[in-house]
């Protein structure tokens, strides 16, 4: 089934508003007209198996674009927002773009070829029918190109079959209906974003796109517009906690709250659970390359089972298997593996970097984990990011849990940096509350940290900054991070001089 058929094949009420936003309101059945006749137009234009380009912010535009162009049978290639000239040109040079749809704001010299903005837009006719274009299971309906950590960005392949199992999975264990409303202030070009919209329209529910600059403003729109749900990655939380009332809020209409898209600090999770008892929250797992989620914690288990990420999602088999390939027992560390059909066709043109992830069906993850006996799964890192130091190999999530433990400190990101002597020196970026001495606090810090840790995982520095830069996923820029550092140091040998 096409995807886009599957998400409103069992729509009730056409006239029910879905989309809202400061733009308005879109109706099931306004949603569906525009995607009808921009779906039409292009089959007139360019036919089926196409590939075309979306460059836009959450709006209107970009929803009836996205879903239209895989209802068209075409590809959509979802691009962030902040994505560079160079790095949209070398995106340009990979695919087989035949339509670019950008949002004017962000016309740029490096978009070729035919281009559509929301003003052009405007002019095609909405449909009242359109048959979709016949598509099979394993034709590719989005390429989402992810952030990365080097800059050089990968296409995750991303087919009609895996978009439909993801959704279906996730409406069923956060129990979607139509009486739900989600406020959205992820990115819609990321998958997480991605995913809130569709899990929202196949329940029949709606969404309201949140525009706010400062993240504050979402608790005036959960309020305003009677949402359900929130959703958000742990710099959204963080916020939240340290710069708003989010705490001592009511928020009575929202029911259950998610977050994924990275480690969220024990700390913060018992904050919220606490002052939220009667609100779900789930903590989440996933992946671009698994469409979304992966695995989840029910929210009766948040507290019980702190730090884990639960166990997989509905129709995922997640295992945490060992070198050997075989399934570690409770306290091994394995890597986090899963096979399922939310599991990716590939990385757009690039057979061998999809050959080193995807092995007979199962995506390995790269994540590092261990099981209890009762099979729920806690995160210790990345491998690739484990640090070398002196002989040992350090995770830095226990570093950075500890940390972050502490009185006046908001976020920690632990990294190595390399050292002639240790091979790696522990580096330690500290998110720090104003009302805490810098000073003081970096000596807390290191002094705690000898107290309560093996002498090998205290960090050498510690770095102080106000705010952590971020992605366009609204994740911590841990590239920038690293960049920092050695501009940190490199003043500080300047000075020794």
């Amino acid at each position: 089934m096409n995807f886009v058929d599957y998400l409103f094949e069992d729509i009730t009420d056409p006239e029910k508003g879905c989309i809202l936003s400061r733009e308005g309101v879109l109706t099931y059945r306004d949603l569906i007209s525009r995607i009808n006749g921009l779906a039409s137009y292009l089959v007139s234009k360019i036919g089926s198996g196409n590939e075309c380009l979306l460059l836009s912010e959450n709006n209107f535009f970009f929803i009836v674009v996205y879903l239209a162009i895989m209802k068209s049978g075409n590809t959509a290639l979802l691009v962030e927002t902040r994505i560079s000239e160079p790095q949209l040109a070398a995106i340009y040079r990979q695919c087989h773009v035949r339509i670019s749809f950008i949002q004017k704001k962000f016309s740029k010299t490096a978009i070729e070829g035919t281009i559509i903005t929301e003003e052009t837009l405007s002019s095609i006719p909405p449909a009242s029918g359109f048959a979709s274009t016949p598509t099979r299971e394993d034709d590719v309906a989005v390429v989402i190109f992810t952030s990365g950590s080097t800059g050089e960005k990968k296409g995750v392949m991303l087919t009609h079959k895996n978009l439909c199992a993801n959704t279906g999975s996730i409406v069923q264990y956060l129990e979607l209906t139509p009486g739900d409303r989600m406020c959205v202030t992820l990115p819609l070009f990321y998958c997480y974003g991605a995913s809130l919209l569709h899990t929202h329209l196949r329940a029949g529910g709606s969404i309201y796109l949140s525009h706010n600059i400062f993240i504050g403003g979402v608790i005036r729109d959960i309020n305003t517009f009677g949402c359900t749900g929130f959703a958000g990655v742990p710099s959204t939380y963080q916020i939240l906690i340290n710069k708003t009332t989010f705490l001592k809020e009511e928020l009575p209409t929202l029911k259950y709250m998610l977050q994924a898209g990275g480690h969220l600090s024990n700390k913060y999770i018992r904050m919220i659970a606490e002052a939220f008892p009667r609100k779900k929250f789930y903590v989440m797992y996933g992946a671009t390359e698994a469409t979304a989620r992966l695995s989840y914690l029910p929210s009766d288990k948040v507290l019980t089972k702190l730090g884990s990420i639960g166990k997989g999602i509905p129709g995922v088999t997640l295992e945490v298997l060992s070198e050997k390939g075989t399934p570690v027992r409770p306290g091994e560390i394995g890597e986090i593996t899963a096979a399922g059909d939310t599991i990716m066709q590939g990385y757009y043109g690039d057979p061998e970097g999809t050959a080193a992830v995807v092995r007979n069906g199962r995506l390995y993850t790269g994540d590092l984990a261990t099981v209890d006996e009762e099979g729920y799964i806690f995160i210790h890192g990345r491998a690739k990011n484990i640090i070398k130091s002196g002989g040992y190999r350090i995770s830095p999530n226990e570093i950075e849990e500890f940390i972050c433990s502490l009185d006046g400190v908001q976020g920690c990101v632990v990294i190595g940096h390399p050292d002639d002597i240790m091979g790696e020196a522990i580096m330690a970026i500290v998110q720090h509350s104003a009302k805490q001495p810098e000073t003081d606090l970096k000596e807390v810090i290191l002094t705690r940290c000898k107290h309560h840790l093996p002498g090998y995982k205290v960090p050498t520095r510690v770095f102080l900054v106000k705010e952590f830069p971020l992605n366009a996923s609204e994740k911590v820029d841990k590239p920038a991070l690293v960049l920092y550092v050695e501009e940190e140091l490199k003043k500080n040998d300047k000075a020794g001089q």
